[in-house]
């Protein structure tokens, strides 16, 4: 292996080519890509909004949650710039371990890198684990703002969640590509079958792919080991149009429908992605006014009992330590967690609390700039 590929990230196995991207600051976003196709450019745009550093037992925050866009060189048709994300993981469907807030805000950064690609003339990818399922917020943001369309349901339509709850944890597999939380999954043997859900997509921008074939892969265990992974893999395939008519077409074909006649499909566009701005501000702004607030200022109230804790523990100690010296030792061990701790706190209050909400605050003008324009190209 040469030196320029091991300081580029990239190795060859045969004609593949290998592409490990590094972020965060601990293992890194695990976001890698094989290629028999020859590597144009890459790069890699970090979430501003990922978690906390104080779930450091969820280690989001740590791992540098991006979306790594590799420009790939087919031997034919435009280039193809496949996006590889992993966003920010939901530990509950609600409430603040739910992190929905930090989801739609990578899924509107996610969309405008896939938008500004597709308008560069590339045949734009989106790969991965969303960890968003579909008819959400994220996936909302990411189908009308992103303009990215679902491979699998191009193929198969839309799947009802309630008919999916009520298949056999086969079936959810094979007819609903259901990637995780299926009970064929040793990892998540023991969920309930009605929990199986869609978190793994190839979302397509533009019309210069179309997708010929999707399912799911990796559902075989390992001997002795078990499941590959917690999730299955997904999989599709495309074909590349580089005829400008038949874009055309594909385009005109992947127009949204309504059934009211009197509402034609720019005006229904229109109306959805207003819709997902409003609901997008809404989340974001809860947040901002709840936990947000809640956070910064509960970990600044603990640095400033700290502090004042810190002079009141230097004379008690130097006091017992003439009376009993042990419990001088104790006091100082008490007096130094309670000190370290509440300085970290104020840490996360002042810097990290600051720039969270200085990038929600920056979405919502995103959003703000992008509701005029529609609203004025509307009228």
């Amino acid at each position: 292996m040469s030196s320029h590929y091991r300081r580029s990230g990239l190795r060859k196995i045969g004609t593949t080519l290998i592409k490990c991207f590094s972020s965060g600051m601990i293992s890194g976003p695990g976001l890698a890509l094989l290629s028999r196709f020859p590597i144009v450019e890459t790069f890699i745009y970090r979430y501003p909004v990922n978690g906390r550093p104080s779930a450091f037992y969820r280690g989001d925050w740590y791992v540098g949650k991006s979306a790594a866009v590799t420009v790939l060189e087919p031997p034919s048709g435009p280039h193809i710039a496949l996006i590889n994300s992993h966003m920010h993981a939901p530990y509950a469907l609600t409430g603040d371990a739910a992190y929905a807030c930090h989801r739609a805000a990578q899924a509107w950064d996610l969309a405008g890198v896939a938008r500004r690609l597709e308008r560069q003339g590339y045949a734009v990818v989106l790969v991965g684990d969303l960890n968003s399922r579909p008819g959400s917020l994220p996936y909302r943001i990411l189908s009308n703002e992103g303009q990215l369309h679902d491979s699998w349901e191009l193929l198969h339509g839309p799947s009802d969640p309630l008919e999916v709850a009520k298949m056999s944890p086969q079936d959810q597999v094979d007819l609903a590509a259901t990637t995780c939380d299926s009970t064929i999954n040793t990892w998540r043997a023991q969920r309930a079958p009605t929990e199986a859900c869609r978190l793994d997509y190839a979302l397509i921008g533009g019309a210069k792919l179309t997708p010929v074939d999707a399912g799911v892969v990796f559902t075989e265990r390992i001997p002795d080991v078990g499941s590959y992974s917690d999730h299955f893999a997904y999989t599709a395939t495309f074909e590349m149009e580089d005829k400008p008519e038949a874009i055309k077409e594909v385009a005109r074909k992947r127009r949204p429908t309504t059934t009211e006649s009197t509402i034609d499909a720019t005006t229904y566009e229109t109306s959805t992605l207003l819709t997902v701005y409003d609901d997008a501000r809404a989340l974001i702004l809860e947040y901002l006014d709840t936990t947000s607030r809640h956070q910064k200022t509960y970990r600044f109230y603990h640095f400033v009992v700290s502090i004042i804790l810190f002079v009141i523990f230097i004379p008690v100690i130097i006091v017992v330590s003439y009376q009993a010296p042990w419990a001088s030792v104790i006091f100082f061990i008490v007096g130094c967690v309670v000190t370290v701790t509440g300085v970290i706190d104020g840490l996360i209050s002042f810097l990290f609390g600051r720039n969270e909400q200085r990038a929600l605050r920056e979405i919502l003008m995103q959003i703000g700039d992008r509701e005029r324009y529609e609203k004025s190209v509307a009228n």
